[in-house]
């Protein structure tokens, strides 16, 4: 039975309820009827505004992405990953802020800095899902830096098994080694965390990466500017959920694993 019979038959049982419960009360039939009706007519009516509204939302979406210039398969596609569609439309709605502000001669130009997008998609792991992710020891000592950290600690509490690796940079200072051996210490008792040096990694493991096994696969590439340590600039951040992307950011991950070693 499909779900427009089941929704009938429901609205039926509905109306025959209240003309039943009416009759009791009114002692009359005719009255009862009329109640049953009303109450019967009132949801239909109801279902058929939320219907309206829903195709009419749809249309304008249409039209919208049509202005935008928007794939229509983005639209219609029932693969295409809720999270990948959830910052779509935050962009979507960014270009429209920035139009209105054009109109007026000023615009804001807002950076979607890599802890917002690295505790959105931990926010995502669910208890018993793997989360792997690599760090240069950098953001730490920021507010966000405290957030994520905070978070990963929750999320682990939860049942998330986390794992992170701290990359020791080429360039790192004294300073910097120091650093980052203290924020090793602080997240040890709550997460795996394992060390390793830039040197010992191929080209393609040296960055920052988030990856929630069989779901999500995030790197982020940097600016390199003298004066800047590494991963204090992000150029852009790239977010996979292609099977095979996921499948590759997996087997990175175990070789970075492999040439790293505990931390305790």
């Amino acid at each position: 039975m499909g779900r427009e019979w089941l929704w009938w038959l429901s609205q039926f049982a509905l109306a025959a309820a209240v003309a039943v419960v009416s009759s009791f009360v009114t002692k009359d039939v005719p009255i009862s009827i009329l109640y049953g009706l009303f109450v019967g007519t009132v949801f239909f009516i109801l279902r058929e505004h939320r219907i309206v509204s829903t195709k009419f939302e749809q249309h304008v979406d249409e039209l919208e992405d049509k202005a935008l210039d928007l794939p229509p398969t983005l639209r219609h596609k029932k693969d295409v990953d809720p999270y990948l569609q959830q910052l779509v439309r935050a962009y979507k709605n960014e270009t429209y802020r920035l139009a209105k502000e054009a109109a007026e001669g000023e615009v804001l130009i807002k950076a979607r800095a890599l802890p917002n997008i690295a505790m959105e998609l931990i926010k995502l792991a669910r208890s018993g899902d793997e989360l792997f992710a690599t760090n240069y020891g950098v953001m730490f000592d920021t507010p966000q830096g405290d957030a994520v950290r905070q978070l990963v600690f929750d999320q682990a509490a939860k049942g998330v098994h986390i794992t992170r690796v701290f990359i020791e940079g080429f360039t790192a200072t004294s300073d910097d080694k120091k650093r980052l051996r203290e924020e090793m210490d602080r997240q040890k008792e709550h997460i795996h965390v394992r060390f390793t040096k830039e040197s010992r990694l191929p080209p393609e493991a040296r960055n920052n990466s988030l990856i929630l096994f069989g779901r999500y696969a995030a790197h982020a590439n940097y600016v390199k500017l003298s004066g800047i340590s590494k991963g204090q600039l992000v150029d852009e951040i790239r977010i996979n959920t292609h099977p095979d992307e996921l499948a590759q950011a997996k087997e990175m991950a175990e070789t970075i694993i492999k040439l790293s070693e505990e931390y305790k």
